[in-house]
């Protein structure tokens, strides 16, 4: 898609397309619920649980909780593993910090770059667009 407001530099553009490359949706999709934030507090709080544990408090139902649980196992945020009739959860901690720090290492040049509407005369651009 072209930008008719302001040219982007080759600089930009590889940038751009870096961080498209590690926004991972499935992974940020997962961190955007309060329910599945509430699961990662409760496992970094008590560490290995069932889900039986870890839903106690939390105000949703097992299958609830459980399905949540597929969602952030499925991002590679939590992992799982079978103990007899048990299912135990945990976070992959080295996958999340590998994760978020290449999102922000992509994005940490783009602070340099992408300052809100610097360089942008949205007048003379308006009016270009009016003629």
């Amino acid at each position: 898609m072209k930008n008719d407001n302001h040219p982007l530099t080759e600089e930009h553009k590889a940038l751009s397309e870096a961080l498209i490359g590690v926004l991972d949706t499935r992974f940020l999709k997962a961190l955007c619920d309060p329910t599945r934030i509430e699961i990662l507090k409760k496992i970094i709080s008590i560490g290995v649980s069932d889900v039986s544990t870890i839903a106690r408090g939390l105000s949703q139902d097992r299958s609830v909780i459980s399905r949540h649980l597929a969602q952030l196992e499925q991002a590679g945020i939590t992992v799982s593993r079978k103990d007899g009739r048990r299912v135990l959860y945990d976070l992959d901690g080295p996958y999340i910090v590998e994760k978020v720090t290449k999102i922000l290492n992509t994005l940490h040049p783009m602070a340099d770059l992408c300052r809100p509407f610097e360089g942008w005369d949205g007048a003379a651009t308006l009016e270009s667009q009016r003629s």
